[in-house]
């Protein structure tokens, strides 16, 4: 039996170059047996197709609000209902600024508002974005909520700019993954 049979992860993908890691995190938490729903945001469609992530995760992609499922309990509410973890990755500043602030204008900030589950956050952003007094904040606003966030780590990044921004590693986001929920 892997680390992570019967567990839903619910892995949210939104608009950061970083997108393209989501399929390795999908792939990888797949392997170790969880039942993975990608939901992911326009933004994050234009650096990573659906396509790419409903082989990866074995099941069809979430993208649209106002496109739910045909049963009588709204998508969100179910996908929110039966997460063991919402993990959002990448995540970035415009996604944090909502999460924060409660605002739920897509599908998966809706699921944020709705899940009662642990959340994880991965922010991955320019470097003079991450040190925004607003995303400091907002990111403190978080991590007072009790939800877990793995820090960006230093590298080169997609502006050219060199320092702390990048998608923490695919490994150590699964590491993370499984220390919440096999505990």
């Amino acid at each position: 039996m892997s680390q992570l049979t019967g567990k839903r992860i619910v892995l949210g993908v939104t608009g950061s170059i970083a997108a393209y890691k989501a399929a390795d995190l999908a792939s990888a938490l797949s392997k170790l047996g969880a039942d993975v729903q990608v939901v992911m945001t326009r933004g994050a469609a234009q650096f990573i197709t659906p396509m790419t992530l409903q082989v990866l995760s074995r099941r069809p992609v979430a993208t649209d609000l106002w496109d739910e499922g045909k049963g009588w309990v709204p998508g969100h509410i179910e996908l929110a209902d039966t997460a063991d973890l919402l993990l959002v990755a990448p995540a970035t500043a415009d996604v944090l600024a909502q999460f924060s602030h409660g605002l739920a204008p897509d599908l998966l900030s809706s699921i944020y508002l709705a899940t009662r589950a642990p959340v994880m956050i991965c922010p991955a952003m320019n470097g003079k974005m991450l040190e925004h007094p607003a995303t400091v904040a907002n990111l403190a606003t978080l991590k007072a909520r009790g939800h877990v966030i793995i820090d960006p780590c230093e590298g080169v990044l997609a502006c050219g700019y060199e320092g702390k921004g990048k998608l923490a590693p695919v490994d150590e986001i699964v590491a993370r993954v499984v220390s919440v929920l096999v505990a």
